[in-house]
């Protein structure tokens, strides 16, 4: 969500009006920062039930999934950076706008989630999955 009012702040500033192209921005912000976000939920849980502390687990996040979701971010990142090259204006904005917004998911992803997980403790960390 974080990334979602950031892309619509955005969009704001530039006076960039809601139309097809940027409600498919929308569309794909949602399914990175979600993507990236359930890495890092589910990692830290991993962590947490194999019995390491809030900072261990975060630590051993960072060194697990933290790098797979850097690396694939940079190359989301550089693929839509080709964009900037182009000659039409709104191709350019979407460009733009995509770059900055997977950088905004990244940094949430790897800043903001685990910041939340340690801090409110949901219970779906805490809970243990009973499988039939």
């Amino acid at each position: 969500m974080f990334a979602m009012l950031m892309l619509f702040g955005l969009m704001g500033y530039f006076g960039i009006d809601l139309n097809f192209m940027t409600a498919f921005q929308a569309s794909i912000l949602i399914g990175v920062g979600v993507d990236y976000t359930i890495h890092v939920v589910w990692r830290y849980r991993e962590e947490r039930r194999a019995g390491y502390d809030d900072k261990e687990a975060v630590h051993r996040l960072f060194k697990a999934t933290g790098r797979g979701i850097v690396f694939n971010a940079i190359a989301v990142i550089i693929g839509f950076v080709v964009l900037l090259f182009s000659g039409f204006l709104p191709v350019r904005f979407f460009g733009m706008m995509m770059v900055t917004i997977i950088f905004v998911c990244l940094i949430a992803a790897v800043l903001l989630v685990p910041a939340l997980c340690m801090v409110l403790k949901p219970k779906f960390l805490r809970q243990k999955i009973h499988c039939k």
